[in-house]
């Protein structure tokens, strides 16, 4: 009787030990699954993965771009038709740069390996 004695108590001890690992385990993972350390994950992540980086660029160069030639082209106007192509025209000024981009910059590799 007494070893069975010892051994629940032996056993109790693992739970309690088990509960603390456990407790300390799913805080881990609430304070992982935080909206700011995602964030800092994926920026990581950009960080190292070259291509991926230079895509996170040229998107921000582009959309940039298009803020810049809407800003330009309604200029405070009331008029809603030019708000309206105002936007239509960001976004495709947005788009024509973050694509044009890359061969911008391919070209420039290629013009500077030749000289």
């Amino acid at each position: 009787m007494h070893d069975l004695e010892t051994r629940i108590l032996e056993l109790e001890k693992l739970q309690a030990q088990q509960m603390i690992e456990l407790k300390a385990s799913g805080a881990n993972i609430v304070n992982s699954l935080s909206p700011s350390n995602i964030l800092k994950s994926a920026l990581k992540d950009v960080a190292q993965t070259p291509d991926l980086r230079n895509t996170v660029i040229n998107t921000a160069i582009g959309i940039g771009a298009g803020l810049l030639g809407k800003k330009l082209y309604v200029r405070g106007s009331k008029n809603i038709f030019k708000k309206i192509s105002g936007s239509a025209m960001q976004f495709v000024i947005a788009n024509f740069v973050r694509k044009k981009l890359p061969q911008m910059q391919n070209n420039n590799l290629q013009h500077n390996h030749e000289n």
